[in-house]
């Protein structure tokens, strides 16, 4: 008998998200690819999206998250902003103590119920923390 705790987790700014699991996705692969299109290739995305997304985010900072250089020897790079780099290391941080806590707790289940064998109705406990209509990126 398993037990899984469910959740996403994103942060807003005055009611609007500036980071949540699709920007971590499309931040960790600009910075490591240094490259937009790259990144947009490899999450399976367009060039237009993957930007029209940073825009987004940027529009909602009030400030740069990524920024791109073109041609020369190194042919175009798209680097973070030390912003964008510091929301990719804040959220990584935040998904590591998060995931330690909902492991914790999926142990405390595990311990509470796991082994009630007149209880086989608890074969799985999903806890969610947001409604299931609301989207957020």
């Amino acid at each position: 008998m398993s037990f899984k705790i469910r959740y996403r987790l994103w942060v807003e700014k005055d009611g609007k998200t500036i980071i949540g699991p699709g920007a971590y996705e499309i931040l960790k692969e600009i910075d490591e690819t240094k490259s937009i299109a790259a990144a947009a290739r490899k999450l399976g995305f367009s060039y237009k999206f993957i930007w029209s997304y940073i825009k987004k985010i940027e529009e909602e900072l009030g400030e740069p998250v990524v920024e791109s250089r073109r041609g020369g020897k190194e042919k175009g790079q798209t680097d973070l902003t030390p912003i964008g780099k510091q929301m990719l290391d804040a959220y990584e941080q935040m998904l590591k103590e998060v995931e330690g806590l909902i492991g914790r707790w999926e142990m405390r289940f595990a311990a509470m119920l796991g082994g009630a064998k007149e209880a086989p109705i608890y074969k799985r406990i999903i806890i969610r923390r947001e409604s299931e209509e609301e989207e957020h990126t």
